[in-house]
């Protein structure tokens, strides 16, 4: 069966697929007022993302499956952390015209930042160029609990320049593995608290 079908078909690729369908969810969930657990399948498809680059590496893959690999996991980012916190910041109220502008500078931002890191930087190095684009899922949380529209917009503009400008990011190792998953417990906690 798999002969018929295109892909290349691994853990890895199936935790960047699970977390794109999690943010998919968070939008329905967040324009059905349903914000607390839309939050949390953001924040928990944040961690897909963080976790499906280290099952990657410790998997047997061929070259072309890790280009494939790469360019599924940019696609997945570009909908789950350039698009959806627009829609979910849009669902939750912060929909006025001028936060539209905001929002399509930081998508374009998002996109540029990802073809860059596909075309240029996605050879082993230790640190990123410009800040990842799934660094949202931990932001948008943290500014929304503050319910202002303005905070969420400048967010989204430093956010954008952010994901552009040639900044060394270290890439997350080590002690950082444990620290996201707990950062990411207390923001879906306080999510649900709130």
């Amino acid at each position: 069966m798999k002969e018929k079908i295109i892909g290349f078909y691994n853990l890895a690729n199936t935790i960047t697929c699970f977390g794109l369908c999690l943010s998919l969810m968070a939008c329905v969930l967040a324009f059905g007022g349903a914000m607390s657990l839309a939050m949390t399948l953001f924040i928990v498809a944040g961690l897909c993302d963080l976790f499906d680059g280290v099952i990657a590496r410790k998997i047997k893959r061929t070259d072309i499956e890790k280009t494939y690999g790469i360019q599924l996991d940019s696609l997945a980012d570009c909908i789950s952390f350039g698009v959806v916190p627009c829609i979910i910041s849009y669902a939750y109220g912060f929909n006025a015209w001028w936060s539209l502008l905001f929002y399509g500078v930081y998508i374009i931002h998002a996109v540029v930042r990802l073809a860059y890191f596909n075309v240029v930087t996605a050879e082993k190095t230790q640190h990123y160029l410009g800040v990842p684009v799934t660094y949202i899922a931990l932001l948008l949380p943290i500014f929304m609990l503050f319910n202002n529209q303005i905070a969420n917009a400048v967010l989204f503009a430093i956010m954008g320049e952010l994901f552009v400008i040639k900044i060394k990011i270290p890439k997350p190792r080590g002690v950082w593995y444990a620290l996201f998953p707990l950062i990411a417990l207390g923001l879906i906690i306080a999510w649900w608290i709130v």
